[in-house]
């Protein structure tokens, strides 16, 4: 099919393409990507600098003025019965023929002082330009915004003579939602900002909604779980669920009930919002239905926190740990609940069976063989946890691969982490500042050495032991001590217990402390080559501090001068909530890094944010509302022409 509209020629069919319009519907949906507001009608005696106003005035006079290096400027003074004003344009010498002495005409445009005089340059002029909140559309040589607001204005009825709206007319007035064309209309002339908001919006959701429609069929479940109460066992808990834990356990719980599919979930929450909590209760009632249950953890020092944490709360249910220095039983109970490293677990092959619940924590942490694991056993129900959701889950929520559940940080009773951003000529000044607070407040700090492998290599283990000595010197009364991916885990044990103790002063150590760390004394964790690490793995790693009554701060040391790192490390430093720095991180390392290695034929959307955990999460809320009220519905592949098939 191609354009039935009249009057397109050849040239503007061909200028047309360059756009990727190639249909009625295309042009329809050829969205205004900004507004200029020239909704305000004036005098122009009213007029003042900086404002955009629309005005009626007629020509006084009209100078074609010629300038060195073959330029002109075209200077006009315009009156209406209050005043004059000059209107200035530049090397249009066409518009002698257009703006004829003793004629009005329709203008908008922003006065300014131009030699002490209020002027306007390069207004509009026109009925398709004045007088309305003015849409700008993406152009092309020979197709304006002009061009573009009046065909859609003259045509509008003809584009959407056989438009039908997917969404069902009860579904649009329970959510306050604006009908199809209603729609379209106010996005390409808005009446007033509301309306454009309220377009936005319904517009919005289509988007959402076209690509969760697309989203692929989730296995069934390899057991069907009965529902064994929980209530026993939060009663028993020595706090009350949060009101976000609450509604999440209720997600979670209907996931794992569900006998069609297999929970697929992202349970996002900041450090200190209980996703742990939420965890040990999905395997609680997995273990009631005598199935297993099986939590990777990135490092063994989180394993081991997971373990004790759920050995304390699950006495009476079989608990194991799975490390390289920890084994399990030959012969494990049904409904065993096993705390493993992902290293150690890829060198295991007897789990699977009757294993009902996979709890991923940190999954971006996973290699190539990791998430093949998961491929092949997509009927096993799924929760995966994320102190901050990285860019990746994020947009895998859109796609209709996860769902998602997030969590409010649970308020503490430490102050909030300052952070700040340390330039190298800046470096000795704070550890000089380090070293004379951890002696005033007796106090104790993380120095995190700069190297970010999944798997620290002996090379980086090395540069790591000579950055310790390097440190020694630095703070000679102090005592140091220093941890990483190779260390023996007696040592390692030792340390930690050491630190914990308030024996070490400064822990150096590398990426391996990004979670499960948790000690109050430490008030102060220093970064080195802060640029080297994603937004959320910063985040990650700032909270390792603030765990305690006093005042903690975050410093990090940046090797490159660069304007994106500085814009990146810069909003990290003042923001704290996870969700929007990895909504930011998305923004700027942008939808085509993120998904080149996930899959193609993502969706070039135009108003929905794929950024944004809290309108994915309502966006996914919604259309399973509309799917319960609505099982038949149909959203054709293209309702929107710029969304295509998920593969």
């Amino acid at each position: 099919m191609t354009f039935t509209l009249p009057g397109l020629g050849p040239k503007t069919l061909e200028k047309l393409s360059r756009l990727n319009l190639h249909h009625d519907r295309d042009l329809l949906y050829h969205l205004p990507h900004r507004y200029i507001d020239f909704s305000h009608i004036s005098t122009i005696n009213k007029l003042n600098p900086g404002q955009n106003y629309s005005f009626k005035a007629q020509v006084a006079d009209f100078k074609n003025l010629y300038l060195r290096g073959g330029k002109s400027l075209q200077k006009l003074i315009v009156t209406d019965h209050t005043a004059s004003i000059d209107i200035i344009f530049f090397n249009q010498s066409y518009l002698s023929s257009k703006f004829r002495v003793g004629e009005s005409f329709a203008f908008a445009g922003t006065p300014t002082l131009y030699k002490n005089k209020l002027t306007i340059f390069n207004p509009l002029s026109g009925p398709f330009n004045t007088n309305q909140i003015l849409p700008i559309y993406p152009e092309t040589q020979g197709l304006t915004s002009t061009w573009f607001r009046k065909h859609l204005k003259l045509h509008f009825d003809y584009l959407t003579k056989n438009l039908r709206d997917p969404l069902p007319q009860d579904f649009l007035q329970a959510h306050s939602l604006l009908d199809l064309k209603s729609a379209l209309k106010n996005i390409h002339f808005p009446q007033n900002l509301n309306q454009l908001q309220a377009a936005k919006k319904r517009l919005e959701l289509d988007e959402y909604f076209t690509i969760l429609s697309q989203q692929k069929n989730i296995s069934p479940p390899r057991f069907v779980l009965k529902n064994y109460s929980s209530a026993a066992l939060i009663k028993s808990l020595p706090f009350s669920l949060s009101p976000s834990q609450k509604i999440a356990w209720q997600e979670i719980k209907s996931d794992l009930l569900n006998p069609t599919q297999s929970m697929n979930r992202l349970l996002a929450g900041d450090v200190g919002s209980g996703k742990t909590i939420l965890a040990l209760l999905a395997a609680h009632l997995t273990s009631k239905n005598q199935k297993k249950t099986l939590l990777m953890a990135p490092t063994s020092i989180l394993a081991q926190q997971h373990f004790t944490t759920f050995k304390k709360f699950l006495p009476q249910y079989p608990v194991y740990l799975l490390t390289n220095q920890h084994q399990l039983p030959k012969k494990l109970p049904k409904n065993s609940i096993i705390i493993a490293t992902h290293a150690a677990l890829f060198k295991k092959d007897s789990l699977l069976p009757y294993l009902g619940l996979l709890i991923i924590d940190e999954q971006h942490k996973f290699g190539v063989k990791q998430r093949a694991f998961l491929k092949e056993n997509d009927s096993v129900h799924t929760l995966t946890l994320s102190a901050t959701p990285i860019p990746r889950s994020i947009s895998l929520t859109l796609l209709g691969h996860l769902q998602l559940s997030t969590l409010e940080k649970i308020p503490r009773k430490s102050p909030a982490i300052k952070s700040f951003l340390v330039p190298q000529h800046k470096i000795r000044d704070c550890y000089r500042w380090l070293n004379q607070d951890i002696q005033s407040r007796q106090t104790q700090a993380f120095i995190l050495c700069p190297f970010i492998e999944e798997s620290e290599s002996m090379q980086s283990i090395k540069a790591a032991t000579k950055e310790y000595s390097s440190l020694q010197k630095i703070f000679p009364d102090l005592n140091l001590a220093l941890i990483h991916g190779k260390t023996k885990s007696e040592e390692r044990q030792k340390i930690l217990k050491d630190f914990a103790a308030n024996k070490i002063h400064i822990l150096v150590t590398t990426p391996i402390i990004e979670v499960g760390i948790d000690f109050p004394n430490a008030t102060t964790i220093i970064i080195q080559s802060a640029q080297r690490f994603g937004l959320s793995q910063l985040h990650q790693l700032r909270g390792r501090v603030g765990r305690g009554s006093q005042q903690s701060y975050c410093y990090l040391f940046n090797d490159e001068d660069n304007e994106t790192i500085n814009r990146r490390l810069n909003f990290f430093v003042r923001h704290h909530d996870g969700f929007k720095i990895a909504e930011f991180d998305l923004k700027i390392r942008g939808p085509g890094e993120v998904f080149s290695t996930l899959q193609h034929g993502f969706p070039s959307v135009k108003l929905a944010d794929i950024t944004s955990a809290t309108k994915i999460a309502t966006a996914q809320k919604l259309y399973h509302q509309l799917l319960q009220q609505h099982p038949n519905i149909k959203f054709p592949k293209n309702h929107h022409p710029k969304i295509t098939t998920l593969n």
